[in-house]
């Protein structure tokens, strides 16, 4: 089993972990976390109650299916459930090891395969490319359809940040939302701000202001929906994702916002970019 992987370009540091999910551990540029460090990185990985820290790879679906169960091409499906909720939670690559393809000193690719006999009922291939830059991080996400039928797939990142003080973005959309987390299907115009958890789309841009006083722009494509969840706690997630939670029960036959309908040996790709600059001081 690979062991950790380090890559570095000047003031920025990153350490992948294929074996936990292929996650990563931790993100700094001169010195500063960009991601809240992953607890219990020493420990056992329990790939059920995953850390809170770090990130990890979404597929092939991201968030909550109610119950595990959807229809698809008159197949009725049923996914296994988290074991603190009655729901399949966040797809379960990343509770899986996954394998290191190729590594350099900037950039390192991870993949994950799986065979449609467990979790999931289709066969799929998954990869995640990363690559540092001067200024910061670029991600290719992708999911290849490995069965003789067609499936559903999305994808996705889930990005534990530093506490973030103010997250602002360019989101059209905004999905109102129930106590159990799940979207309504119903939307207004998103504002650039808001507290809590919200589900948006029609994004091109989204900044964070951290607590350390640094500055983080993401930008995607291939991913026209966000999750911004700001508890108050040590973190801030903002989760690019290609699909509406639960879209599969919500929409079924509609396209936009669902998960992607992929042929057999059909891929979906999708890209983020991370960029970084410091402030001349932590606001106020």
């Amino acid at each position: 089993m690979v062991g950790d992987i380090m890559l570095n370009l000047q003031d920025l540091a990153l350490v992948l972990r294929p074996s936990w999910g292929g996650r990563v551990l931790s993100l700094t540029w001169r010195g500063q976390p960009i991601l809240s460090p992953m607890q219990g990185a020493e420990g056992v990985f329990d790939g059920r109650n995953w850390p809170k820290g770090g990130a990890y790879p979404l597929f092939p679906f991201h968030n909550r299916i109610p119950l595990g169960r959807f229809s698809y091409r008159g197949r009725d499906v049923r996914l296994p459930v988290h074991p603190q909720e009655p729901n399949a939670v966040h797809g379960h690559a990343h509770q899986q090891p996954w394998h290191m393809v190729d590594a350099g000193d900037t950039a390192a690719e991870l993949a994950y395969q799986d065979a449609g006999d467990g979790a999931w009922p289709w066969a799929f291939t998954a990869s995640q490319c990363f690559r540092l830059r001067h200024d910061g991080l670029e991600l290719l996400l992708s999911i290849r359809n490995q069965a003789d039928e067609p499936m559903p797939a999305g994808l996705g990142w889930h990005p534990f940040f530093a506490k973030a003080l103010r997250i602002s973005s360019d989101a059209g959309r905004e999905w109102t939302m129930g106590a159990d987390f799940l979207p309504s299907g119903v939307w207004h115009l998103a504002g650039t701000e808001g507290a809590g958890t919200r589900y948006l789309s029609d994004w091109s841009r989204v900044d964070l202001t951290l607590s350390s006083g640094l500055r983080v722009t993401m930008r995607a494509s291939g991913l026209s929906h966000l999750v911004i969840h700001d508890p108050e706690r040590a973190y801030s997630c903002v989760e690019p994702v290609s699909h509406l939670a639960n879209s599969i029960n919500l929409y079924p036959h509609r396209a936009a916002d669902n998960l992607a309908d992929l042929v057999p040996g059909g891929l979906l790709q999708a890209r983020i970019s991370l960029a970084f600059r410091s402030l001349q001081a932590p606001p106020q």
